[in-house]
């Protein structure tokens, strides 16, 4: 609560999330107790007076208040022009896909890899299962169990689309078990021909920050996209085209012109020099 001459003010919802949300609440209090000011000259007025100086204040509060939603107008677009630039960061500060480039690497336990690229990764492992014999004092293998899957991956959400899988597959013989495995391998060899496969159209969002694609990606049957306007134009818009870019530079294109124009005029008047001396 801020204390002011007369009267009390609670503020303390204000709040500001730059980009999204403008939050103003102010109430007015008259306490009985901390208010020091005296109604009766007030009331000496008569009531009439009263309704009217009432209505006139009223019409004024009116006036402020439209002044002040005419002030939000300006904030919307200026909140606008904060949100695309904190989108377009969100952008650039996505994550980089981590992989193995289409290659073949071990996780760290005996038969259980990894291959990956950009978009697609398969991971293939064997589990042991052994049985102690109690005469022998030895523990041997009996049985071998496959796990494998490939799906596809997203820098952002990570693994997004489950292509297909196979859970504790058991095998007999250790050979049987990598033979199978090979197999697999084979099998989805196809999506480990390239760095930067392309994406189907239907899973193209996981690979994208905000609707743009993210970079080093590319979705079939899609164009890459072609860029209309700058982005000071952009925020001219948002702006309503009030936004004047004092500071803007020249193009490179415009400076090689003014140079060439000056060069110009130097060796005409080099030339006018030259025949006149003549």
């Amino acid at each position: 609560m801020r204390k002011e001459k007369y009267y009390s003010v609670y503020d303390s919802s204000d709040r500001l999330n730059p980009g999204n949300a403008l939050k103003i609440h102010h109430e007015i209090d008259q306490g009985y107790r901390d208010n020091p000011l005296d109604l009766m000259p007030f009331i000496s007025m008569g009531k009439e007076s009263l309704i009217e100086k009432r209505d006139a204040s009223t019409k004024a509060e009116q006036e402020i208040f439209d002044k002040i939603r005419a002030s939000v107008k300006e904030w919307e677009r200026q909140a606008a022009v904060t949100k695309t630039y904190s989108r377009a960061i969100e952008y650039l500060e996505a994550p980089e896909a981590k992989h193995t480039s289409n290659q073949w690497i071990n996780l760290g336990t005996p038969h259980s890899e990894k291959i990956s690229n950009m978009v697609y990764e398969m991971s293939v492992s064997i589990r042991e299962r052994t049985e102690y014999n109690r005469l022998t004092h030895e523990s041997k293998p009996v049985a071998w169990y496959v796990s494998w899957e490939v799906d596809m991956r997203s820098p952002k959400y990570g693994h997004c689309v489950e292509i297909a899988r196979q859970s504790n597959k058991r095998f007999t013989s250790i050979a049987a078990a990598q033979k199978y495995i090979e197999g697999r391998k084979k099998a989805y060899a196809k999506y480990f021909q390239e760095i930067s496969p392309q994406v189907p159209q239907i899973y193209a969002g996981y690979y994208k920050v905000n609707d743009v694609l993210l970079p080093g990606y590319t979705v079939q049957g899609q164009e890459p996209v072609v860029l209309t306007k700058t982005a000071d134009e952009f925020i001219n818009d948002i702006l309503g085209g009030d936004s004047v870019m004092k500071d803007k530079k020249p193009s490179v294109l415009k400076k090689l012109a003014e140079g060439n124009k000056g060069k110009t005029a130097s060796a005409r008047g080099a030339k006018d020099k030259e025949e006149q001396s003549i």
